[in-house]
């Protein structure tokens, strides 16, 4: 009887399991196979933590509780107070001061495309700001710096989240659809088959030091002020 029991307890774990998987692929988060192309004639700030990672940077799982629990955008892993770039050009939507119990700390969320699918971007756990609401930016533009704010953050990091106007239902919240930055930066927005992923390395384009992108065509970039070579 209670092994009989203990099945039941088993598949419904399992069924509850399989549901948030396919939660979160309904929500675009999952392992797209694309990859930097790092430019070998600058010096770029590297992602810590992938988009759709199921683990932390300690490399452990993210939860205990749920096995499919993942990143819904990229980190980078830097000195408090580097400074962010805005990865294309835009108008702040918002900009969130920290606040008790916040996840995300100070945060500026900038939306970078219109369209049916508006893409936006925000910029979490920041130190402070350098863009105002309302305010129009340009890609390459500072628009805060790096920090470490928000509930239960460790570490000086940029969280990246990009996201669509479409909201999935993750669980007992709502969520709007993400994408990984890395798609966003290779141009093509079309979908990604979770189970085939693209399987891509995407050119990294940035803009350097003396304030020149690189490629002078690119529309998105790097978030943050890559140094060129000799």
């Amino acid at each position: 009887m209670a092994a009989a029991a203990a099945c039941v307890l088993l598949a419904a774990s399992q069924a509850s399991a399989t549901e948030t998987k396919e939660q979160y692929i309904a929500a675009g988060i999952f392992e797209t196979g694309l990859l930097p192309e790092m430019p070998e004639d600058a010096n770029c700030p590297g992602i810590t933590s992938g988009f759709a990672d199921r683990y932390n940077r300690s490399g452990t799982l993210r939860s205990e509780y749920s096995p499919w629990l993942s990143h819904a955008g990229v980190d980078w892993g830097l000195p408090e107070d580097t400074p962010i770039v805005a990865i294309a050009d835009g108008r702040v939507i918002a900009r969130q001061a920290d606040a008790p119990g916040s996840a995300t700390g100070n945060q500026v969320i900038i939306r970078h495309q219109d369209g049916p699918d508006d893409i936006s971007a925000s910029y979490v756990h920041l130190s402070g700001f350098n863009v105002d609401a309302n305010q129009e930016v340009k890609r390459g533009q500072v628009i805060g710096f790096v920090g470490k704010t928000g509930k239960e953050v460790t570490y000086p990091h940029l969280h990246l989240n990009v996201y669509g106007r479409a909201r999935v239902q993750l669980g007992d919240r709502k969520l709007r659809y993400r994408y990984d930055f890395l798609q966003f930066l290779s141009g093509d927005m079309t979908p990604i088959d979770p189970v085939k992923k693209r399987n891509q390395k995407v050119k990294v384009a940035y803009i350097d030091q003396f304030g020149k992108v690189h490629p002078p065509e690119a529309k998105v970039i790097w978030p943050f002020i890559c140094r060129v070579k000799g």
